[in-house]
Formats: C-alpha cells, sequence, structure tokens
C-alpha cells in the first residue's frame, strides 16, 4: 500500500512490491492481523505517526497487487482527533486502484492515526506438539499458530489474533457469497469490527444472539512475508498433567486402547483461555535426544475445561481377555397360529468373564464400555455404571504386575418378552 501527503512530503511506506521511491518512508508503528478464518477475511489495524500542515492535506491509498476490499478502508485519529477531519474521500478517473482523503487540519499537528480495512488471502492452522515425561505422567505442551499470507500484502512485526467460534452475521453474509448487497457487505464488516474491539478487553467467550466467540491471541510479534507461511510459537507450558487410560470403547475404537488424556483447565496448568481447532501430537524422548511418535488427535476448538484425548494405540504392557462362558434360553413363550404352534417369546442369558493384566511397572487405570442391543439388564460382581441405553461402563484400576478378573451376566429378552 502507498500512503502520500504530497504537500507536506509524508508518505506511509511502500509494500514489497512498489517500485517508486516515496520521499519519506516512516514505518507503522504497529499493525494487528484478527483472522477469520471462516471468511477467508482479516481485519488489518496500523498505525501511524503523521504530521499535518494547518488547512487541507491530501492523504493518498492504494491497493495494487492486493486483495484489500477498497470498499472496507477506514481512517481514524487517534490522537488530536479534536483538530483533525476528513473532508471527503475521492477516487481518481484514472484509476480503479486509490483513494485519496483530503483532510482538514485547525493547526500544524502531528497525530497518531489508525488505517483499517478488510483483506482475503490471509488464513490459519493451529497444531500442538506435548513432549512426555519419561513415566508419561507429564508433559512439556507447545502451541504453534501457522499464518499463511496469500494477500498480496507483506506485515511487519505484525500481532495476530485468531477469531474461534462464530458471529452470525459474518457467517450469513458468507453463505450469500457473491450475491450479498454492499450492505450487507457493509453490515458484516460492522459486525467483525465489533467484534475485534470486544476482543480487546474481554478475555473469555463473548455470546451475542447468535453468535458465540472467542478472539485467541498468540503471543510476539512476528513480520508475515507475502506469499509465505509462517509458523508462530504461541505459548510453551512444562509441567502439563497427563492421565492414561487404557479404553474398551467399540463405538469409537478397535479393542483396547491406550487413551492419553489431558484437560485445558488450571488443574493442568492451562485453562487460562479456550484453544484453537487444531492437531495435537504427542511424542516421548527416548536416548540420544530422539523423539519417538507416540499419537496424533486433530480437536476441534478446545473449550475452558474440554478434554482431549490421544490415541496412542495398542499396548503389549497390558492384556485384556473377553470370553462367553455360558448361553442359555429362558422364558420360552409359545403361541399358536393356526394349528401350527411357534416360539413368540424368551430371554437369553449369558455370562461373561473379563481378564485384565497390567505387565507395567505402575498402577494403570481402565475403561471399558460394553455395548448391547435390545431390552436388556445387566449384573455384575463389580460395580459398573449406566452410560446410556445401550452402554454399560466398568472403570478400574490394576495394580502394578496385577490382575483384575471380572464376570458379568446380560439378560435380553427378545420378541413378545421385551418391553414395548
Amino acid at each position: 500500500m502507498r500512503w502520500l501527503i504530497p504537500a507536506l512530503m509524508i508518505a506511509l511506506a511502500a509494500p514489497a512490491f512498489a517500485k517508486e521511491e516515496l520521499v519519506t518512508l516512516p514505518t507503522r508503528n504497529t499493525v494487528q492481523l484478527t483472522i477469520y478464518n471462516s471468511v477467508d477475511l482479516t481485519l488489518v489495524r496500523e498505525t501511524r505517526n503523521l504530521t499535518f500542515k494547518k488547512g487541507n492535506n491530501r492523504l493518498q491509498f492504494s491497493w495494487a497487487n492486493t486483495l484489500i476490499d477498497p470498499t472496507s478502508v477506514e481512517f481514524r485519529a487517534l490522537t488530536n482527533p479534536d483538530k483533525i477531519e476528513v473532508l471527503d474521500t475521492s477516487y481518481p478517473a484514472q484509476s480503479n486502484q486509490m483513494l485519496i482523503w483530503t483532510i482538514s487540519a485547525e493547526e500544524a499537528v502531528s497525530a497518531n492515526v489508525e488505517i483499517s480495512y478488510f483483506t482475503s488471502g490471509i488464513s490459519w492452522s493451529a497444531e500442538y506438539h506435548g513432549v512426555l515425561a519419561a513415566d508419561e505422567g507429564s508433559m512439556t505442551l507447545t502451541a504453534y499458530v501457522t499464518v499463511h499470507n496469500r494477500s498480496g500484502e507483506e506485515y511487519e512485526d505484525a500481532s495476530v489474533r485468531l477469531v474461534v467460534g462464530t458471529i452470525n452475521i459474518v457467517e450469513e453474509i458468507a453463505r450469500l457469497a457473491g450475491g450479498a448487497s454492499q450492505g450487507q457487505r457493509e453490515e458484516a464488516y460492522r459486525g467483525m469490527r465489533d467484534a475485534a474491539k470486544s476482543g480487546d478487553s474481554k478475555k473469555d467467550i463473548v455470546k451475542e444472539g447468535l453468535s458465540e466467540y472467542y478472539i485467541y491471541t498468540v503471543e510476539g510479534k512476528e513480520t508475515i512475508p507475502d506469499k509465505w507461511s509462517k509458523r508462530l510459537e504461541s505459548f510453551v507450558q512444562p509441567g502439563v498433567p497427563v492421565r492414561t487410560v487404557y479404553t474398551l470403547d467399540p463405538m469409537k475404537y478397535s479393542g483396547l486402547t491406550r487413551l492419553l488424556t489431558f484437560k485445558n483447565d488450571e488443574a493442568h496448568k492451562l485453562g487460562k483461555e479456550p484453544l484453537p481447532a487444531g492437531i495435537v501430537r504427542l511424542y516421548k524422548q527416548h536416548a540420544g535426544n530422539r523423539l519417538g511418535y507416540v499419537g496424533a488427535v486433530a480437536t476441534e476448538y478446545i473449550a475452558k475445561k474440554d478434554e482431549v484425548k490421544v490415541n496412542a494405540g495398542a499396548d503389549l504392557e497390558v492384556s485384556f481377555k473377553h470370553t462367553r462362558r455360558s448361553l442359555k434360553k429362558e422364558n420360552l413363550v409359545f403361541q399358536w397360529s393356526g394349528n401350527r404352534q411357534y416360539l413368540a417369546g424368551w430371554d437369553t442369558v449369558e455370562t461373561f468373564h473379563i481378564e485384565l493384566k497390567n505387565f507395567r511397572s505402575r498402577n494403570s487405570e481402565f475403561e471399558l464400555n460394553l455395548v448391547f442391543n435390545g431390552d436388556f439388564t445387566f449384573t455384575s460382581e463389580i460395580a459398573s455404571t449406566k452410560v446410556d441405553y445401550r452402554t454399560q461402563r466398568f472403570t478400574q484400576t490394576v495394580n502394578a504386575n496385577g490382575k483384575l478378573e471380572i464376570t458379568y451376566v446380560v439378560r435380553t429378552r427378545n420378541g413378545s418378552n421385551a418391553k414395548k
């Protein structure tokens, strides 16, 4: 972008693609990117120090070779706003790539000004790397955000913020795509600017009508070159507690699965804010500082107190055997159809046996989810929990190098015996 007040020989910094030299090139004081991934729009807010002469000053703004929406450009004086006024905005007839503001100053004055606008071509993705301690009881968790810039403009020393969640008016306009009117786009832009302002002060979920969002700020500042992807380190948190649970859940996993879990809460040294959706990868450090891959999971938006579960696969240090020991039918009900008798109702009674062995040198937790169909009752010698209408759960700890056996009986009512 190019900025110029010819009468004062003042200009804002030209982008990398500008070939001509401007007389003065004051750098940006600050630049902030608020990225709305779902609608491919980024709100850019940049500040500059400018000096105005008394009377009218002309300030040029150019968006050549960028994806900036010229209808979204706004000028605002952050200091001395009572001494500076934008009289008009004109678009030179010979160009469709620039505008000129006529700015009136009551006296010669310096001001810190903000130029804001929306651009396409900037997006983000998040990922989390956890390195487990030797006992797998804790980890160092590092969060990264990768910003992808295809906007045509380079942003130096930018602070980056991510909009996590939904702003209803923005999503509605996005659904209209190219059919949205200028008025609708302006309404969406206002909603996005308001959301960005509220994110400056609020540190929790913002709920407004059908909108629910959070603005996540990436720590530090980085230069985001055009046509580059830049990975930014968001935070590093050592000592995050990790829990290992061996889980049987046929609706989600194949066989007994080792899950490594942690929560986004204060007890796990996290929970200051929700976390953006991304991929969580866990590693374990081996001799020689080699990292061994443990497992990964793609997560949705991680709200406060949400639990993240990473599938680490099967584990040879534990064994699980599940066998049916008996099957019989009881409560047989016969009915006649014409001169023919048939079995109309019956109960199936099945006895099952579970054997858990823990070969590890520390206690291990097990969560066994057993799924049944039909009208059934469940009895066992060890307490269990009814999770839903078809799932019964055992939650047990098996001692180091220990064994646990569970026997349970399932009675299923079939045909006319089943509850209607």
